[in-house]
């Protein structure tokens, strides 16, 4: 590789020099729409050193001929929104390495794959995209493969095996070491998937979070809590995430204000189970205590730390587990006004008999208890959940019981799944295991159902109005938005105003089952 394609990251001595020798002066140029920045420095130095603590991808006072010193990072991401604020916060951490994003994967000098290992069909899509990628990597040798992501934790070694040509394989617990592994992966390949035990700390005053100014951004994730004590049967999320770590309150609090400050409107929390946040950091050791034996739940008190933070408008979750679920956050949407009505609370069977071989920890009744006493508090509030189909032993009349939750629920909108076997988890060694053609039938009859429901509900939106956060400009139509509800309800707005990032009352004027249409009145 030739002197400017090396990783600054790797040569501290020069980038100190660069950073304390390099002379800057500013002129205007009168062919360009912004101040251009020319760095004195010696043909073989980088003269965008100054530039390299800036984690954002938009650098518009970066001459475009200075560009090729930047590298570029191609990043595929596959499952939950929680992967979504991984990848962006690795972003983040290779701006600092001058890595910027690219779309096209055949210019960059690093692709990173972030997996999903909830279900097998993720696991197929992540060999299939490594098996497309290989020839690549023969042509540009140089050209840096990682995996990252549950399916690098679940299946590091196998993949190792499968695929000698990735450079670099790594788990959630290893994101923030990522420049260290990326260093390390230019001499020789990497696999690291320990789990971490020091607890779980982003540390956005060191890196500032991912904040793409290009963008206009309107709502951002942000993790607070991951991996998972449960140990649902049918769940590889204990064992790709480990136990639950949360973040302390400041710091996400910290990350939700910077945001803030940035033009963002709606922060979305994130976590496999929000409501165990902070239960870790209460007990001694990192060891779970119950909100029952603490006297309080931490996630309804940080709820009202972020809605307290200038700026932010509204606040979203995911994911809830009901059991974890107490009077305090119900209380808590009752005193907040910035806590939207959308609410995720992951059912997954109708059925005591199959909640209980799923080991949920709540029954259909304690579910229901949960729901009422957020309903009693906002009567609008639109259910959203989880529903798996053809889980082992699931018998005609336990589907039936989903279905009538189901009916009775009136959910906004489902995701449902076919049961898929997971290695390592207890529901694999299950008998009575559902065929998959009655799988593929009951999948069919739950989602017929729901689509009825949500047509019915969409369609009473015609003729109210909402007030709508609008989120992005259609790319494929002029003079049309995109914003949601404060029900989280998807809204086309019509309009030749720029209205990204204003929250305005929209007239709803049609519907179908994926989204609502108006204008501004």
């Amino acid at each position: 590789m030739s002197d400017g394609g090396h990783l600054f990251a790797t040569l501290p001595a020069r980038t100190k020099a660069l950073q304390e020798h390099a002379e800057g002066i500013t002129k205007e140029n009168s062919n360009m729409s912004h101040t251009e920045t020319v760095v004195t420095a010696s043909q073989d130095e980088n003269p965008l050193a100054k530039y390299m603590p800036k984690p954002q991808v938009s650098y518009p006072d970066i001459p475009l001929r200075h560009a090729g010193f930047l590298k570029k990072v191609y990043v595929q991401t596959w499952g939950c929104q929680m992967n979504v604020a991984d990848t962006e916060r690795m972003l983040s951490l290779l701006g600092r390495m001058n890595y910027r994003p690219t779309e096209v994967v055949e210019e960059a000098d690093f692709i990173l794959l972030n997996t999903c290992h909830i279900r097998e069909k993720a696991r197929h899509k992540v060999v299939s995209r490594l098996g497309e990628l290989r020839a690549l990597k023969e042509r540009k040798p140089d050209t840096l493969l990682g995996v990252s992501g549950c399916v690098a934790q679940a299946e590091a070694k196998a993949l190792a095996k499968e695929a000698p040509f990735v450079d670099v394989i790594f788990g959630p617990d290893q994101i923030e070491e990522l420049p260290t592994l990326v260093e390390q992966a230019l001499l020789r390949p990497v696999v690291k998937t320990e789990f971490n035990s020091n607890g779980y700390s982003i540390p956005v005053d060191v890196i500032p979070p991912y904040f793409d100014e290009t963008k206009q951004e309107v709502s951002k994730f942000i993790n607070i809590v991951k991996g998972c004590n449960n140990f649902c049967t049918f769940c590889v999320v204990p064992y790709t995430r480990g136990r639950e770590k949360s973040r302390v309150s400041a710091e996400v609090v910290a990350e939700a204000a910077y945001f803030a400050s940035r033009g963002v409107k709606e922060i979305v929390l994130l976590g496999q189970n929000v409501n165990s946040y902070g239960l870790d950091l209460a007990g001694e050791n990192h060891k779970k205590v119950t909100p029952e034996a603490l006297g309080s739940l931490p996630f309804a008190e940080l709820l009202y730390e972020v809605a307290a933070v200038p700026g932010v408008e509204r606040i979203r979750f995911t994911t809830s587990n009901p059991h974890d679920f107490t009077p305090q956050l119900a209380r808590a949407f009752e005193q907040l006004p910035e806590l939207c009505d959308a609410f995720h609370l992951p059912v997954q069977s109708g059925s005591d008999r199959i909640l209980d071989r799923m080991n949920r920890q709540y029954t259909r009744a304690e579910y229901l208890e949960r729901v009422g006493w957020i309903r009693a508090v906002r009567p609008e509030m639109a259910f959203s959940t989880d529903i798996i189909v053809g889980f082992p032993g699931e018998t005609d009349e336990d589907f039936e019981d989903t279905l009538s939750l189901v009916r009775e629920m009136q959910y906004a909108f489902i995701y449902a799944f076919k049961y898929s076997p997971r290695r390592g988890t207890p529901a694999t060694r299950f008998k009575e295991q559902v065929p998959e053609s009655v799988k593929d039938a009951r999948l069919q009859t739950l989602l017929e159902l729901q689509k009825k429901e949500t047509e019915r509900q969409n369609a009473q939106e015609i003729g109210q109005v909402r007030n709508v956060l609008v989120l992005y400009k259609n790319k494929k139509e002029a003079n049309a938005w995109y914003g949601r509800t404060f029900q989280g309800r998807l809204v086309k707005v019509h309009s030749t105003e720029v209205l990204l990032g204003q929250t305005l009352p929209v007239k709803i004027s049609g519907a179908n089952v994926t989204a609502l249409e108006g204008s501004p009145v």
